[in-house]
């Protein structure tokens, strides 16, 4: 039975081979879409799963509120570790970790600038499942100046000579190499290529638990609540903490709370993050896209089989004449479907391969069909069936119903009965493709938004050197080489790139009260402020804009580091100052510093959050360098920088990155956004055509005898293309009505993640609207011309 179900079944698929390649390219389109997100979706939702006690391990994080500022950061105090492992009975094992930023490391003539380094404590390989290829992972980081590597960056500095044992120099301090490691696995939330014991970092004897950076992971007893952890934490910065009384006293928050180690990828988007995360909302769009597409492709499948109910009306007349049952004849038309649905989902495989390097490309990801996974070839079999039971189910139980008398009589009209239903299936087509134009429209628009505003500085020619602590006793002279230089303007030094993450530092502003009696800074009045320590000529060099004072002068005496300071607009109005320069600020309890200027605000974090409030201290701190080079031939002038950097840097790598890519950067993953919006919309409009294109056809076909009738009573070749055309423009129109509310509501619910965003006007949904129409009009055309230019004789000839 199941032979012959399927025999008849390629025998009417080779009779209608121009609808058939149309259903097999679309189900195969839709299907390839959906493997390839479907994929990216169980990537993202599988970080840091693959560690063995995943479901036990969890992160420790502060929030703070001191007045009208505070954060949220990954990290609590160094010194919080060991009383919350003694003192919490459900803690089995805590490992303290801390990014080292970018260290220098030298093997005999080998010198290379590192990146990703990391310091952990003894219990990092317990506690995480990163395998080891060599050393005990409950000893290779117990001793200080131990170091693991991955075994590829070993390779750079010993070759094919065994590392273990063997010694190298990182920032000119001597380690031994205690363990090699296989790479982080993609889907983990940070990567290192490099682990050095913590107790070797100064940091591990901090006592102060008011300062917060030490990314702290614990291990959950088996058993145990993470509610009995998190009721310990107020107990232990009640005893451990100084100033938490204080803190009460002033109505401050302090607190830390816990984060599930696999909630962090997608749900944790706060200060300290060890690397950018994703964002759930980003899996619910994907997924809706892909739905989306799919169904898009069975209502190609579903319009086809509905609008050709006529050809197949007669058949089912005479079957069932013949004394077929209606069982039978619904398991025939099903396996027609699911005959489709599988040729289409061997070509989904071959295109999703195919598509899957650009598509991980786009998303930043090493996407990777699991082929060879015991769950997916069965997985997208049973896709195959779903899609080919969904695709042909309505047509198999609206055929079968047909009575055979009316039909053998000739009573069945061409589609006459189920028109609506087949124009409904349209419009839901355009619905879908004028939602995603708009959106894709409206995304582009917001991130042009955000690259052409005006940021309050100038970031187009900008270097940024890093590592300038290298410079040591070099840097007057290396300054100086610069600024003989024509190509360069001006230069500076800072403490933290400017785009890198700010530092926050306690400031109390000046008591309006009589300060003679020592009292003229209140502890009340401290607040929390993001910094950046500068030198002299930081404005000048990024180009920010004085609004009142005056800039930083050598000329003066009192400007020296830590005694002088900056505020932007916010952090005026934060402080409460109403007459700002000349007034002063207690830094971090330590340095009373004058304010003397005030800059216009401008954007120093990504513009998903507003300006805030910020302090420009002058500093003698010299970790990077920000050069302003003429523009005229910025190659020449960073050949130049690189040659004055190798002068006076003692071996280290010359590393810089512009500022404006820098700037950029923050926006790269809602730019892929923006094109995974776009490759998915082409792809949806390009089903819905294949699908009105055979409609189009069919409809021609169906309306040939009415047309030939037309012409030899006279009618033009564009009367009639516009006969044939006028009923699928009225039903883009009236998707582009019912599309307009549903893609503004979700470009506003995207729109709500930018502090600064554009005005959703009428401009891109018109666009949107006129494409969606050009197009349709564009893909019944061909049918249109083709038989408005038919000779009626071929068509009339049996009349």
């Amino acid at each position: 039975m199941i032979r012959n179900y399927i025999s008849i079944a390629f025998r009417h698929l080779c009779k209608r081979k121009f609808y058939a390649i149309i259903n097999v390219l679309g189900l195969a389109i839709g299907m390839s879409c959906t493997l390839l997100i479907a994929v990216y979706i169980l990537q993202e939702l599988s970080y840091d799963r693959f560690h063995e006690k995943a479901d036990r391990i969890y992160r420790l994080a502060t929030h703070l509120e001191v007045g009208e500022s505070g954060f949220i950061g990954a990290g609590v105090s160094p010194a919080v570790a060991q009383p919350f492992k003694e003192e919490t009975p459900a803690v089995e094992m805590v490992v303290r970790m801390n990014r080292g930023g970018s260290s220098i490391l030298m093997k005999d003539e080998i010198t290379i600038k590192e990146d990703k380094i990391l310091a952990a404590d003894p219990d990092f390989f317990r506690l995480f499942s990163f395998p080891l290829l060599k050393g005990n992972p409950e000893k290779v980081l117990q001793e200080p100046n131990s170091v693991v590597m991955t075994q590829e960056t070993a390779r750079k500095y010993f070759q094919q000579e065994d590392p273990l044992g063997q010694t190298i120099f990182m920032d000119g301090e001597l380690f031994q190499i205690t363990g090699i490691m296989e790479p982080m696995p993609q889907a983990s939330h940070f990567h290192f290529d490099i682990i050095y014991s913590y107790i070797t970092d100064p940091i591990s004897k901090e006592e102060n638990w008011g300062k917060l950076d030490a990314a702290t992971y614990f291990l959950l007893r088996e058993g145990a609540a993470i509610e009995e952890v998190e009721a310990n934490l107020d107990p232990l910065l009640k005893k451990y903490l100084r100033e938490y009384a204080m803190f009460q006293e002033m109505g401050y928050t302090i607190e830390m709370f816990t984060q599930a180690l696999t909630d962090i990828h997608l749900h944790s988007h706060i200060l300290g993050e060890y690397e950018a995360n994703s964002n759930i909302k980003y899996l619910y769009i994907f997924g809706a896209i892909a739905f989306f597409i799919l169904l898009i492709a069975c209502i190609n499948f579903m319009n086809l089989a509905t609008a050709r109910s006529a050809d197949r009306a007669k058949e089912v007349g005479v079957r069932k004449t013949m004394g077929s049952r209606r069982t039978t004849l619904v398991q025939q038309f099903l396996a027609e479907s699911l005959l489709l649905s599988l040729v289409a989902m061997l070509l989904a495989l071959g295109l999703a391969e195919l598509l899957r390097i650009p598509f991980g490309e786009i998303a930043d990801k090493d996407i990777q069909l699991p082929l060879s996974s015991p769950w997916f070839l069965p997985s997208v079999l049973l896709l195959g069936i779903i899609v080919g039971v969904l695709a042909g189910s309505y047509p198999a139980f609206y055929l079968t119903r047909f009575r055979p008398v009316e039909v053998l009589r000739g009573r069945l009209g061409a589609g006459s009965k189920n028109a609506y239903l087949r124009n409904s299936l349209v419009v839901f087509q355009f619905v879908v493709s004028i939602v995603l134009i708009v959106c894709t429209l409206l995304v582009y628009e917001q991130l042009q938004f955000v690259r052409n505003k005006d940021l309050g500085f100038d970031k187009e020619n900008v270097i940024i050197l890093e590592n300038a602590l290298a410079l040591g006793t070099n840097t007057d002279s290396f300054k100086n080489a610069l600024l003989q230089m024509s190509e360069v303007q001006s230069m500076s030094f800072t403490n933290v790139s400017p785009l890198g993450g700010y530092e926050a530092t306690g400031f109390i502003p000046a008591s309006p009260s009589d300060s003679s009696s020592g009292s003229a800074y209140r502890d009340e009045d401290a607040l929390v402020l993001s910094d950046i320590m500068v030198s002299y000529d930081y404005l000048p060099t990024m180009g920010i804009q004085l609004k009142e004072g005056r800039n930083f002068s050598r000329e003066i005496a009192s400007d020296s580091a830590y005694h002088a300071v900056i505020l932007n607009e916010q952090a005026v109005k934060t402080l409460g100052m109403k007459e700002p320069v000349g007034n002063t600020v207690l830094i971090g309890g330590m340095y009373v510093a004058e304010v003397v200027g005030v800059v216009e605000d401008f954007h120093f974090k990504s513009l998903h959050s507003a300006v805030e409030p910020l302090v420009i201290v002058l500093s003698d701190k010299r970790n990077f360098v920000e050069v302003k080079v003429a523009s005229d031939n910025l190659p020449h002038a960073l050949a130049l920088l690189e040659e004055q950097w190798n002068l006076h840097a003692d071996g280290t790598p010359f590393d810089y990155s512009f500022l404006d890519e820098d700037f950029d950067a923050l926006f790269r993953a809602d730019q892929r956004v923006g094109m995974i919006f776009g490759g998915f919309t082409i792809l949806a409009i390009f089903i819905a055509c294949l699908g009105l294109l055979a409609l189009a056809s069919f409809m021609a076909e169906q309306r040939s005898k009415e047309i030939g009738i037309r012409k030899v009573m006279g009618a033009s070749v564009k009367s009639i293309m516009l006969l044939l055309s006028k009923d699928f423009t009225k039903l883009v129109i009236i998707a582009f009505v019912v599309a307009i509310p549903l893609s503004y509501f979700a470009v506003r619910q995207w729109l709500n993640d930018f502090a600064y965003k554009i005005d959703i006007g009428l401009t891109s949904f018109i666009i949107a609207g006129v494409l969606a129409l050009l197009i349709a009009v564009l893909t019944v055309s061909y049918q249109s011309v083709k038989a408005a230019l038919a000779n009626p004789v071929n068509s009339l000839r049996d009349e």
